[in-house]
């Protein structure tokens, strides 16, 4: 069975055949990973995997040099999830999907105009590493447990590609997400 990693690199090499020349597109392999340790459907995690990437795109590309390519690129994986998610055809899942989509954009908003404190930012950042995948699999699965889920997001080798945090240090970042593994996945869920 393919991976939803590699179905949806296959399909942007598709969708971007005809765009020349452009920055190389990150697909979060953790994300993808957790995904298909879940028996959800198909094209549950593809929407999920798709709207993680198209927003990791545009996080990427720098603050004040918005190249036209690079955000056309980022239309188009949007785009891509919208067809997606309208062939899963899950008006339910929709709702809670475009809901996530709202709040990691005002998180990400507010980490970007240090509008979170110091207490906050880790807690955050959890959030939005982890709010996609807990929202599309608990869709299917009710009684799934979401520590295992950030568990597994923050094991990964793979996880820590955030844009969105570019006004701090590679230090403060590595910090955050150690704090993060410590304070809020192995306390909670008692994980080693």
């Amino acid at each position: 069975m393919e991976s939803t990693y590699t179905i949806l690199k296959k399909q942007i090499t598709q969708r971007l055949a005809d765009v020349p020349l452009h920055q190389p597109i990150h697909i979060n392999r953790a994300l993808s990973d957790v995904l298909d340790s879940y028996d959800i459907p198909e094209k549950a995690k593809l929407a999920c995997l798709t709207i993680d990437t198209a927003m990791c795109h545009l996080d990427a590309v720098p603050g004040d040099h918005l190249s036209k390519q690079s955000i056309l690129i980022g239309d188009l994986l949007s785009a891509h999830f919208y067809t997606i998610l309208a062939e899963l055809n899950n008006p339910s899942y929709q709702a809670k999907i475009s809901q996530a989509i709202v709040e990691v954009n005002e998180l990400k908003s507010s980490i970007h105009h240090n509008q979170i404190d110091k207490q906050q930012i880790e807690k955050t950042i959890l959030t939005i590493e982890c709010l996609f995948p807990i929202v599309t699999i608990q869709h299917y699965i009710a009684d799934v447990n979401t520590i295992d889920i950030q568990a597994k997001m923050f094991n990964h080798d793979d996880a820590h590609l955030s844009f969105y945090l570019r006004q701090y240090s590679k230090e403060e970042q590595n910090t955050f997400f150690k704090n993060i593994k410590q304070n809020y996945i192995h306390k909670r869920g008692n994980l080693k």
